[in-house]
């Protein structure tokens, strides 16, 4: 009796028992998962990386199958949730990021989405989202946000162009035109500093095209995967020094320092390069923000300039699609941040053409 009553203890602290058929349990739904990611990855239709992602959530240290593993699928409840992520948090000197914590949720109810798929359960619990704290990306100013003598974006140019006249060499590599190309064509074209983005495209991913002049872009793996994109006439004129540059180039030549096969190499380069830039001109840090510019900057000073500069006509939905971003992520990071300007306000004021 004394041994049926600590057998009957231990299950209910535990709540569970061990005779859960298998098929119930949430670490064997938690497979299907992963197969069906991997499936859903080799087709195409979600991003490559995401079935790695979700397996790392679900497996990894702290994941979620070594808390709700042997768990009965039909039994979790929201409670269950909040009891993980105390215990998550029990000893650990630095709070998860909410963007973490809302990747570990998203996991979970895709487990449960598929139990109940399979009429396992009839519905989902309640799995509210950790609250975020928006931090504004740090943008190079530029006119009319500021004055023309004040303009970071121009003094990037014009700075680049000096060092390239200079004969200056940042860890043995000589600073070239190309360093200024680089901020042009960044600028103008809306990619990611990462190897699956500019560093990645060769000749034959780009195709010049007219009215309007432009490159059109072949993403082949970027963040959010593969996508053809637009840039402004401003890259034309890049591309069309970058073949003069490199006459000899073939079609699976690289766009930014091609003898550079290694593209993680060139990117510790043009970073490097562009670091001692930013020191030159003592811009490393966001003046409003207090934080570090980095290459990444040209980019969100990209898309901040099409807000500002289209005086508010350009459509935010065609200018995510460019960036390979959402229109959420335009009005959470770079729209809600912008000061306010008289183009701005003019826009506010418009009447149709008047």
């Amino acid at each position: 009796m004394e041994t049926a009553d600590e057998f009957f203890a231990e299950l209910k602290q535990r709540k569970f028992v061990d005779a859960v058929p298998k098929s119930r349990l949430f670490a064997a739904y938690a497979d299907k998962l992963i197969d069906r990611q991997r499936r859903l990855a080799a087709d195409g239709e979600i991003h490559p990386k995401q079935p790695a992602n979700d397996e790392s959530i679900l497996l990894g240290e702290g994941g979620l199958v070594g808390f709700f593993g042997r768990r009965d699928i039909t039994t979790l409840k929201t409670s269950d949730l909040k009891a993980y992520f105390e215990k998550l948090r029990g000893g650990r000197a630095d709070k998860y990021a909410p963007s973490t914590l809302n990747k570990k949720i998203i996991t979970f109810r895709k487990v449960l989405k598929l139990a109940y798929e399979d009429g396992l359960i009839q519905s989902l619990p309640d799995t509210p989202m950790a609250p975020r704290q928006d931090n504004p990306r740090p943008f190079f100013k530029f006119a009319p946000l500021v004055s023309e003598e004040r303009d970071e974006y121009q003094m990037l140019l014009r700075g680049a162009k000096e060092l390239a006249k200079g004969d200056v060499s940042v860890r043995g590599i000589p600073v070239t035109d190309e360093l200024y190309d680089f901020i042009l064509f960044m600028a103008h074209s809306f990619l990611r500093p990462v190897e699956s983005e500019i560093f990645a495209l060769r000749h034959k991913h780009v195709h010049v095209a007219e009215n309007p002049e432009r490159l059109v872009l072949t993403i082949r793996d970027g963040k959010t995967g593969f996508r053809t994109t637009n840039t402004l006439a401003a890259c034309v004129s890049v591309y069309e020094r970058i073949c003069r540059r490199f006459p000899d180039h073939s079609a699976d030549s690289f766009l930014f320092l091609p003898s550079y096969e290694n593209r993680r190499t060139a990117i510790r380069i043009i970073n490097r390069q562009f670091n001692y830039l930013l020191s030159q001109l003592g811009i490393k840090t966001d003046q409003i923000t207090n934080q570090t510019h980095t290459v990444y900057s040209l980019r969100h000073t990209a898309i901040c300039m099409r807000l500002i500069k289209s005086e508010g006509k350009v459509n935010i939905f065609n200018l995510a699609k460019t960036a390979g971003t959402s229109v959420e992520q335009i009005e959470r990071f770079y729209a809600r941040h912008l000061p306010l300007s008289a183009e701005m306000a003019r826009n506010l004021q418009s009447f149709g053409d008047r």
